[in-house]
């Protein structure tokens, strides 16, 4: 049957979805997962605790705990004076990249972005049909964010004329980290961004989904009340390592969150969910533990990637890391031979990454690695050392 009968989306009809998010996955025999954005820790003792001590008979009526509202306020008191109507809780980052999707007019529409970032959320903005026009890291510079080129390419397309087309920028979307270079953009270049978009009323959203494994104080949250055109979205899937309880968050100012609640399912979050997630909020100390310990691997691969302040990239082989930060639990691997395929030789050896093709703007020549934990690393710095020998 003709699916366009059904007065289905044309977008959801001809357009194939790229993504990695996925409800299984195939680890090698013996092997190791280097490719989901969890925490390999886990979750915080605690967690567990706050299950020993949950009532069953809570999941009966519909969820209604404030615990994780509070949990949040909390969470960000030293910084900013979060209220809860600059709250909306999510099922996961996702769930709240779709809803913030979901509120703008997508006629004649364009969202600014970099590429490469996560998958999922362009893929969403154009299913919808909202235009995705990235900014693009080049690998010549080892994919480093460059301000000023961001702020030349929004200043010449915000006024009314992205990419030529004679449409114009409904928002900026940023994840800050990048994933999947696991890299770091300053607070105060976001600042800039976010106060440039704001002359031209444009929304901004900046992804923090590995924004624990940056320092809190680089992230956006304390520049919601600034700025209303900004909201800023968490989750608890990496750091807190929950990723398998569906928690997440958006922060903003309560006009926009205003409209996003016109949008969204008034029950997202479980009831179970929420009195874990915020629990964990209090363990600080579980992330930085996490934190210390991918230093300490990322710092491993640059000795054996031949990295320097002169060549960051490495020079003692063939395979290269993008600009990263070293506390992030992710970073992105590239090889000089376009013809090879890092997933399948990671995979040969025992080790699952993400294919660099469920990215725009790159190839299968480069592989999304996310840092295992610490006792199985000698099988991933191994792999690392013996492909970066492959010509």
């Amino acid at each position: 049957m003709d699916m366009s009968r059904l007065k289905i989306k044309q977008q959801l009809i001809e357009q194939e979805k790229i993504s990695y998010a996925m409800d299984h996955i195939e680890l090698p025999e013996g092997g190791i997962d280097c490719s989901e954005g969890c925490n390999p820790y886990g979750f915080p003792q605690e967690c567990a605790e706050a299950l020993k001590n949950f009532d069953p008979a809570r999941l009966a009526p519909y969820p209604h705990s404030q615990a994780m509202y509070d949990a949040i306020r909390k969470y960000w008191a030293e910084f900013i004076d979060v209220e809860r109507d600059n709250i909306i809780l999510t099922d996961g980052s996702i769930s709240a990249l779709y809803t913030v999707n979901n509120i703008f007019d997508t006629h004649n529409a364009v969202v600014l972005g970099i590429s490469p970032q996560f998958t999922d959320y362009y893929m969403h903005a154009e299913m919808i049909g909202i235009e995705y026009a990235p900014y693009q890291l080049h690998k010549e510079d080892n994919f480093r964010f460059n301000l000023d080129e961001f702020l030349a390419m929004h200043y010449e397309e915000s006024s009314g004329d992205a990419a030529g087309s004679g449409k114009s920028y409904n928002y900026i979307y940023i994840d800050n980290p990048n994933n999947p270079t696991g890299q770091c953009i300053s607070i105060e270049d976001i600042e800039k961004i976010v106060a440039e978009a704001v002359r031209y009323d444009i929304t901004v959203i900046i992804d923090e989904a590995y924004g624990d494994f940056m320092p809190k104080n680089n992230s956006a949250v304390q520049l919601f009340a600034k700025y209303p055109n900004l909201a800023v979205v968490r989750t608890m899937s990496k750091g807190f390592g929950l990723a398998g309880m569906r928690v997440g968050y958006i922060v903003a100012h309560k006009n926009l969150i205003s409209c996003m609640n016109k949008m969204t399912n008034p029950y997202m979050v479980g009831e179970l969910s929420r009195e874990i997630a915020a629990a964990a909020l209090g363990c600080d100390y579980f992330v930085e533990k996490s934190k210390e310990d991918f230093r300490k691997m990322k710092t491993e691969i640059r000795k054996v990637l031949g990295c320097s302040e002169e060549c960051p990239a490495g020079n003692s082989g063939h395979l290269h890391m993008a600009e990263t930060l070293d506390t992030n639990s992710i970073c992105l691997l590239y090889h000089d031979n376009s013809d090879i395929n890092l997933r399948e030789e990671f995979f040969r050896r025992g080790v699952l990454v993400i294919d660099g093709y469920d990215f725009k703007g790159l190839d299968s020549s480069a592989a999304r690695v996310r840092m295992p934990r610490i006792d199985e690393f000698p099988k991933l710095i191994s792999a690392i050392d013996e492909i970066s020998r492959l010509n």
